[in-house]
């Protein structure tokens, strides 16, 4: 009877032996596969983060260049507004020394002096003096200083002073009024005063 007892006990000892190696084998194949899974969702977690960083990343680089490119067309209107200032101040400044000339009485000789000049470079026979209404009494000395009689007419182009000469058969016009040369004058003055703003 000990006999039996004694492998009674041996295949109990045997039968537990094998069960903690296969338990501990099991084991062993669950922490491998807890630890696989473990690093995977840890993989697929940092490449979510990283995705996700490099999104923000751009959204915060598309608004930063959003928010430059805006100040920047700020401060681009800005400086228009500031010059346009700048050159109406100084047109209007031009513009009141034509009107302060035009009222002075050396007004009337730079009148038949530039008249006779033109006559000498483009004569033209039946063509129209235009002036402005307060230059009308002006009118007798600037045809004789052109040298071919002229048709005389009150123009309303003419705000400032000066005069044109047209010539409706061959569409020639000599436009030597003060608001041309004027109105050239600020065409003249963006190209050349460095105040373009790009």
């Amino acid at each position: 009877m000990e006999k039996k007892e004694q492998v009674f006990l041996y295949m109990k000892e045997e039968i537990e032996r094998l069960a903690n190696l296969e338990e501990e084998k099991i084991l062993a194949e669950a922490k491998e596969l807890e630890e696989e899974a473990y690093n995977q969702i840890k993989a697929e977690a940092k490449k979510d983060a990283e995705a996700l960083l490099a999104k923000e990343l751009v959204e915060i680089s598309s608004s930063a260049s959003v928010e430059a490119s805006l100040s920047q067309e700020e401060k681009t209107k800005k400086l228009v507004v500031k010059r346009d200032e700048y050159v109406a101040n100084i047109f209007k400044e031009a513009k009141e020394k034509l009107v302060a000339f035009v009222a002075s009485k050396d007004y009337q000789k730079y009148l038949i002096e530039h008249i006779e000049k033109i006559g000498k470079l483009y004569q033209m026979e039946d063509s129209t003096l235009e002036l402005r209404e307060e230059d009308m009494r002006y009118k007798d000395e600037l045809v004789k200083a052109y040298g071919v009689d002229l048709e005389v007419e009150v123009s309303d182009k003419i705000k400032i002073g000066g005069f044109i000469i047209e010539n409706k058969a061959t569409n020639v016009v000599v436009d030597e009024s003060l608001d041309s040369a004027l109105e050239n004058q600020k065409d003249w003055f963006y190209k050349t005063s460095g105040l373009m703003i790009k």
